[in-house]
């Protein structure tokens, strides 16, 4: 089957042999596989039973990102919002010869109460999750379908699996103003991006619709953006790393995140209302 259905996640499989996975907690794919090779990072500590965010994959972030809360709430909402600490539903599935695709639902009436009472708005969120023998996209669908404007961040939190942080180079932010949230300073991206230390930047409006995260003579992936005009890069480095439960000491080397999304500023959305982003990842 391209799509089956598991208690927990949906599994999709391309003719290719190509493949990805997706919990319904949180709508967080933590597996794509090329060539029997996986492409997403996902920690050996994460916690898979719907009790917190899964550390790894592609959590989706929404409605705020960071700790905070939006225009015109009073309630701080938790870390990066609710979308990635609910469950989602599996709402429709299709395939054909070239790409398998899932799609999944989260609502106002699926949030708990409490949250609910934070963010008091009535949304919908769709995503797509589309699968073909060298890409994967992830699409993300917002709607405002109740009667008050409201204003959101979102964020596709990728984490990608690495040789090594040692071997990575990301291209294609080279000129783009920065903010440092480790130096709490602002910068000029000066050529590719190394990895040497904690890196947490949030790059706005980024020009390149297209980012390379190379991995020396290993390869890399190709990171497209679409609707979206923000990209973070974060890697925890020793001392974030260690004090992370659900993350291992050393696994730092073998992860760095490149995010998608609409942070830098929030996104006005009035009522009846609707906004698409996405990206497309595919093997270099």
């Amino acid at each position: 089957m391209p799509v089956s259905q598991q208690s927990d996640k949906t599994v999709l499989t391309h003719p290719s042999g190509a493949s990805a996975e997706i919990y319904l907690f949180g709508a967080t794919l933590t597996s794509w596989k090329i060539a029997n090779k996986e492409r997403i990072f996902l920690s050996g500590k994460a916690i898979l039973d719907g009790s917190k965010a899964i550390r790894g994959g592609i959590p989706l972030v929404f409605p705020v990102f960071g700790k905070g809360k939006a225009p015109h709430v009073t309630a701080s909402l938790p870390q990066h919002g609710f979308a990635r600490i609910s469950h989602w539903k599996l709402v429709n599935s299709s395939d054909d010869a070239h790409t398998v695709t899932a799609q999944f639902g989260l609502d106002h009436t699926m949030i708990s109460e409490e949250y609910r009472k934070m963010w008091p708005f009535d949304f919908s969120l769709i995503y797509t999750v589309k699968l073909t023998a060298d890409t994967v996209e992830t699409h993300l669908k917002v709607q405002n379908i109740g009667d008050k404007a409201f204003d959101f961040n979102t964020l596709l939190h990728t984490y990608f699996s690495i040789p090594d942080e040692s071997k990575v180079r990301v291209v294609g932010l080279s000129g783009m103003d920065y903010v440092d949230k480790v130096l709490m300073a602002s910068a000029k991206q000066d050529g590719e991006i190394a990895i040497r230390s904690e890196v947490d930047r949030v790059y706005a409006n980024v020009q390149s619709t297209d980012l390379q995260i190379l991995y020396g003579n290993e390869g890399g992936i190709n990171l497209r953006r679409n609707g979206v005009s923000d990209i973070v890069v974060w890697n925890p480095w020793v001392e974030k790393s260690a004090g992370m439960a659900d993350f291992g000491d050393e696994e730092y080397h073998r992860m760095i995140c490149i995010e998608a999304g609409q942070v830098a500023e929030f996104i006005a959305l009035a009522a009846g209302g609707s906004w698409e982003g996405s990206q497309i990842l595919s093997v270099l």
